[in-house]
């Protein structure tokens, strides 16, 4: 017995129990077979390789065990009012400051009730609200311009995705620099300002090369304006990390939940502004020319494009009528597409810089790199990890068939795309609302192993399609809406 002062209301001696990286670990401190019987009656449990309880004259003979102690006086007096053993003893590992945590999380911090809509926080909301107008207007607007308007091969539209999306690849590398070189102090916000302008830059540019850019120029800048807003989309993860440990363990995740329900806000946002400025004759009508100065193109590539009954009963001036798949009769220019989406982002950056952040000094990249591979050997971290890696691969592939095969087989134009879309985000957001209101504590294993098995019956039903059996654009999108809901 070497009973510890600093401990109020125990009558054992115990050690500190620090530093559980895993949930094997975490079950064995409640289930392991070493028990301690207190003098009230109640039987502990706890693992023998590690200690519960440490006298500060030995803290500086062990560099990991810095966190503090865990006080088993709460413990006891928490399950006198009702909880468990394992309840009580699992509530306080999670109060503990894990030594390897890069981000720097402190255990003497009580949880904090998150105001989103708090001149602290409300900057990361803004944020995601923006990522979801980049990232939905950068690839919503590939469709309408490289398969409807310019007739854009199978390979070539992969092409131009894979282009546009590839600085998305280099996360790591952006998260490493956020973490490891932070600007007057702050990790997240500078870089979050930083990557923003950048793209608001790279837009101003866009606008100013007008609606004659080449499609290969326009997904070279779209990429480039992806840089910026992948950046400053990485450091606000960081930051949302920060801020979700904040919150109270009974409704953590409520504040991811309501900002990536505003990236899909903002994805419908943007694509309702294509559907209503993109479904017009200049984007829909192979040929179009709004002047009747220009004549009439005569290329080849261009004319069997051309609906046959146009081109016949108007033979010299088909080009400045509108066809049938023209929807509307005006059309967005790209500078005023370019211009609106930047006009959101400029007006974001003040909510940007009054975020809420604390300031830290620079960590040795050394030691960051070593915490981050104890990380990542944390079976909580590599399981999650090597499960994104299989999912995208079997459910992230994508047929480079598959935009020409919706224009040609059914006859998909910019208005009935734009509309499969918006519904497919309207049901995200719906379903992320729902998660976030009633389904936080539901096991995530159970939903993911009912969204997949969904999803796979769901996607099977393509084969309609595929062989020619039922081809309709309508119930194209039910299926596309079936499968987003789960």
């Amino acid at each position: 017995m070497n009973p510890n002062p600093d401990v109020i209301g125990c009558e054992e001696v115990v050690d500190i129990l620090e530093n559980i990286p895993s949930d094997g670990e975490r079950r064995a401190a409640t289930d392991g077979e070493h028990r301690t019987t207190s003098s009230r009656g109640f039987r502990l449990r706890r693992l023998a390789s590690f200690n519960i309880f440490r006298s500060p004259e030995n803290d500086h003979d062990d560099s990991s065990a810095t966190v503090g102690a865990i006080n088993l006086a709460s413990v006891v007096l928490e399950q006198a009012a009702g909880e468990s053993a394992e309840e009580s003893k699992i509530s306080a590992l999670d109060s503990i400051k894990k030594t390897d945590d890069i981000y720097n999380i402190s255990a003497s911090e009580n949880d904090e009730q998150i105001d989103p809509l708090s001149n602290d926080h409300i900057g990361i909301v803004a944020n995601y609200f923006s990522v979801g107008l980049m990232i939905g207007g950068s690839t919503s607007l590939l469709y309408p311009i490289l398969i409807v308007k310019s007739g854009a091969t199978a390979s070539l539209m992969a092409a131009s995705y894979a282009v546009v999306m590839v600085f998305w690849s280099y996360k790591i590398v952006f998260g490493f620099l956020s973490d490891c070189f932070p600007i007057f102090g702050y990790k997240r916000k500078p870089y979050i300002v930083i990557g923003w302008s950048f793209c608001a830059v790279v837009l101003m540019l866009l606008a100013d090369k007008g609606d004659d850019i080449d499609p290969r120029n326009l997904v070279i800048m779209l990429s480039i304006a992806n840089l910026g807003y992948v950046w400053a989309d990485v450091s606000a993860d960081g930051f949302m990390v920060w801020v979700a440990h904040r919150e109270p363990i009974e409704k953590r995740g409520k504040m991811q939940t309501l900002v990536y329900s505003m990236n899909k806000l903002g994805q419908i946002a943007i694509n309702l502004l294509i559907l209503s400025g993109l479904s017009g004759p200049s984007m829909n009508c192979p040929g179009y020319e709004s002047d009747t100065d220009v004549p009439c193109t005569t290329e080849a590539v261009v004319l069997k494009r051309v609906d046959t009954e146009l081109l016949q009963s108007n033979p010299n001036r088909w080009c400045y009528e509108q066809c049938h798949d023209a929807t509307f009769g005006w059309d967005l220019s790209m500078p005023e597409f370019a211009l609106s989406i930047c006009f959101v982002i400029a007006a974001s950056i003040p909510l940007y810089i009054r975020l809420k952040e604390d300031k830290v000094e620079a960590e040795p990249r050394g030691a960051f790199l070593n915490a981050f591979w104890k990380q990542l050997q944390r079976r909580a971290a590599w399981q999650v990890i090597l499960y994104g890696m299989i999912s995208h691969i079997t459910f992230g592939v994508m047929n480079a068939a598959k935009m020409p095969a919706n224009y040609v087989w059914l006859d998909l134009h910019t208005f009935q795309h734009q509309i499969m879309v918006i519904f497919e985000k309207l049901v995200f957001f719906i379903g992320l609302s729902l998660v976030r209101t009633y389904a936080l504590n539901i096991s995530w294993r159970k939903l993911v192993l009912v969204g997949s098995t969904t999803v796979l019956v769901f996607n099977s039903l393509y084969f309609i399609i595929i062989y020619d059996v039922w081809r309709d654009a309508w119930f194209y999108m039910m299926l596309v809406h079936c499968s987003c809901t789960h």
